[in-house]
């Protein structure tokens, strides 16, 4: 298939930021607070028109996640949905059991997940420990995980006796995200990922991501033409995306994946709202 041409959002090279670290609270309503009217950020974004996003269908060579910091597994889940928390959990088990065979895992843990949905939502009340909650799509090309962050990840989810039997030489940790649409075909906002061999280290900004209970950081990208951007058309339930987010590896093979959601200009007017569920893992191979 054609490349697809699509508008991406960036994060602005502002002044600001030379001074202020960029950052973003994500807060429950509460009397005296309204998210959708305080804001609680101060992150200025900017759409770049006209970017060649390519069909990974297309590549003459297969994706591969410890080369462009991205790949699509063949596998069928057993979930569709998730009205319950069990079924989300039982979702994490059964992606923990995916990225254990496909990348040859000695352990793996799947310490989150989000469910996504392009709707527009109206709530006063956001509970962020129900696992069924869902969000909408998250703006902006990103990285979930720094170069800072990712070490305190790995020791915040860790038991200390999985640490104590692994973080020692001849272990490699990462942290890697599956991403599975819910829909059939997806066509309405779908997710592209950018070839990490084309990033620049000018072009991560690193913010601050606050909850209530902790702050972590995440990268931001600026625009660089030179970025190469790939997304599966039509993608189905079948097809997950796994990219990675943090290597503890050292070397010139890929250590992250920026990625972000996209309008399809080829979408027609009355495809399903897209719908998604992502992970993040920590995956333990040996080196």
């Amino acid at each position: 298939m054609p490349p697809v041409r699509a508008s991406l959002e960036y994060l602005q090279k502002l002044p600001l930021y030379e001074y202020e670290k960029p950052y973003w609270c994500f807060l429950p309503p509460k009397e005296g607070y309204d998210p959708d009217h305080q804001r609680v950020d101060n992150l200025e974004f900017e759409n770049h028109s006209d970017i060649i996003i390519q069909d990974i269908r297309d590549r003459k060579t297969k994706a591969r996640i410890g080369e462009c910091g991205f790949e699509v597994f063949d596998h069928k889940s057993k979930f569709s949905a998730f009205p319950t928390a069990e079924d989300v959990i039982q979702y994490r088990e059964e992606t923990e059991m995916l990225l254990k065979e496909k990348l040859g895992a000695e352990f793996v843990q799947c310490y989150d997940s989000r469910l996504r949905e392009n709707i527009l939502f109206q709530r006063r009340q956001l509970d962020l420990n129900d696992l069924t909650l869902t969000e909408g799509p998250a703006r902006g090309v990103h990285n979930d995980i720094t170069y800072v962050s990712g070490p305190t990840v790995i020791n915040r989810y860790l038991s200390d006796e999985t640490k104590s039997k692994y973080l020692r030489p001849g272990y490699r940790f990462r942290i890697v995200n599956t991403w599975r649409t819910l829909i059939p075909q997806l066509e309405d906002r779908p997710l592209a990922l950018c070839d990490s061999r084309s990033v620049n280290p000018e072009d991560l900004v690193a913010a601050d991501r606050i909850i209530p209970d902790r702050v972590g950081e995440v990268y931001y990208l600026t625009y660089n033409p030179n970025h190469q951007w790939f997304w599966l058309e039509k993608q189905t339930p079948s097809e997950p995306y796994a990219f990675v987010m943090y290597d503890t590896k050292g070397g010139d093979h890929a250590r992250f994946c920026p990625h972000v959601s996209f309008v399809n200009p080829n979408a027609p007017k009355d495809a399903a709202p897209r719908q998604s569920i992502e992970t993040r893992s920590i995956v333990i191979t040996k080196d």
